[in-house]
């Protein structure tokens, strides 16, 4: 189930990217994928992947799906933000083995993720090929105006260029981020500092000021003391 909710909702929110700040969106995203865990929990069937297809399904239509409205909840993200981003009336199914999505009643289902079936160990880390298709390709998300592509001509001189499906394993593809194929720790920068290590090191720095500065007192006193000796009776008794 982990791979398929990952699928899901990375395409959903990869409308949300740009739109929002991407803060906001990754927050709505583990709150999303929450949501979508329990609603799944003790209605995913293996051996059935088509039972409680209906249930699983993600809808932005009406009326407004209470994944989505508890995950605009949890998030602080307003639901009307969401939506106004999100095509109208997006299904999304998420069965076990099959992502699919539909934009609008009459459109066209088609497939974001189908797992191999032909595994034949369940208990090693099988690969899963996401079979996307062009549009949604790298969580793209898809215009709901543009056109499929027509049937290749039989007299075609050379086959269309199909491109290749990505190809993760089952921990691979947990530690990609929201809305990109790229690992989370890959994003990280050596060289920046978190907002914690940041704060420790302006207080470390405040710290050898403070030393630095009673080491230097003494000698700070003593150049008064000469320049008192040394000043004219008329300053000194005007200070």
């Amino acid at each position: 189930m982990h791979i398929e909710v990952q699928v899901a909702l990375n395409f959903v929110i990869s409308y949300l990217y740009n739109k929002l700040p991407r803060r906001r969106v990754n927050i709505f995203g583990e709150e999303l994928e929450k949501a979508l865990k329990d609603k799944f929990r003790g209605h995913w069937y293996p051996d059935r992947p088509c039972r409680g297809s209906a249930y699983r399904c993600l809808k932005t239509g009406g009326p407004l799906d209470p994944v989505l409205e508890r995950a605009a909840r949890e998030s602080g993200v307003p639901v009307r933000d969401v939506l106004e981003h999100l095509p109208r009336d997006l299904a999304v199914w998420v069965d076990p083995g099959e992502v699919s999505y539909r934009i609008g009643e009459k459109g066209a289902v088609k497939v974001l993720f189908s797992s191999d079936e032909r595994a034949a160990d369940e208990r090693t880390d099988r690969e899963v090929t996401r079979a996307f298709n062009p549009e949604a390709q790298c969580f793209r998300p898809v215009e709901p105006a543009a056109p499929s592509p027509p049937a290749p001509a039989a007299f075609s001189p050379a086959p269309p260029f199909r491109a290749q499906p990505l190809t993760f394993t089952t921990a691979t593809f947990a530690q990609t981020k929201f809305g990109s194929t790229k690992l989370k720790t890959s994003s990280k920068r050596a060289n920046r500092m978190s907002p914690t290590e940041f704060s420790n090191y302006i207080k470390q720095r405040a710290v050898q000021q403070q030393l630095a500065a009673r080491a230097l007192s003494p000698a700070a006193d003593a150049g008064a003391y000469f320049a008192r000796r040394e000043a004219p009776a008329h300053l000194l008794l005007a200070n």
